[in-house]
């Protein structure tokens, strides 16, 4: 099923760059981009029992990381950005330690306000590769749902022609949680995944 759903997204931004590719009236530019996000995820919540009661945690930030490629797609005064990013974001409860791996696909549509300035907004669309929880066996953690939707808008500054930087905020739309068991398969605790974040990116156009 991964392998299909990995296909498909080939697919569709193979498609997508081919399109763009055929209108010789537009500007097309491919290029790589990397950087650090510092982020946090929603509550974790321990299942309570006869003599223990539940608690929850809040997520504390730490800072991961992400790289990729992009495609962008110029129109007078916006443009479109699609990309494709492998993206490391970090967390902690209690000092337990929470990363996950994922890949992620923002949609970007961007406008610009005076040059070198631009704002953009969009979704991002993510799959889960790994979630890791510290102390706990990666066997024994249920994930909702693979896939989610995210909401991203920032700001961009072009430092050259070739360079540009931009800030942007993340916030998951929907909850998706881990379910985490024990080696009993009892479930002992919850997380919600749903991210907020703060991402900071330079881009480099081949």
């Amino acid at each position: 099923m991964n392998f299909i759903k990995n296909i498909l997204l080939a697919v569709f931004l193979l498609s997508f760059a081919v399109t763009f590719a055929q209108d010789d009236d537009k500007k097309l530019s491919l290029g790589v981009t990397a950087g650090f996000n510092y982020n946090s995820n929603g509550e974790y919540v321990t299942e309570g029992s006869l003599v223990e009661i539940a608690k929850q945690f809040d997520s504390e930030k730490k800072t991961g990381y992400h790289a990729g490629i992009y495609i962008n797609y110029n129109m007078t005064g916006m443009y479109i950005r699609p990309e494709v990013l492998y993206t490391k974001t970090k967390s902690t409860y209690d000092n337990s330690d929470f990363d996950q791996t994922k890949i992620e696909v923002p949609i970007l549509v961007g406008f610009d306000i005076v040059k070198p300035v631009s704002i953009f907004v969009g979704p991002s669309f993510q799959y889960v590769l790994e979630n890791n929880f510290e102390g706990f066996d990666v066997n024994n953690i249920d994930v909702q749902s693979d896939l989610a939707v995210n909401f991203q808008a920032g700001i961009a500054l072009q430092l050259h022609s070739q360079i540009k930087v931009d800030i942007r905020y993340e916030k998951g739309i929907s909850n998706n949680i881990l379910t985490i068991k024990d080696d009993t398969n009892n479930v002992i605790g919850s997380l919600n995944t749903k991210p907020e974040q703060i991402i900071l990116s330079i881009s480099l156009s081949l």
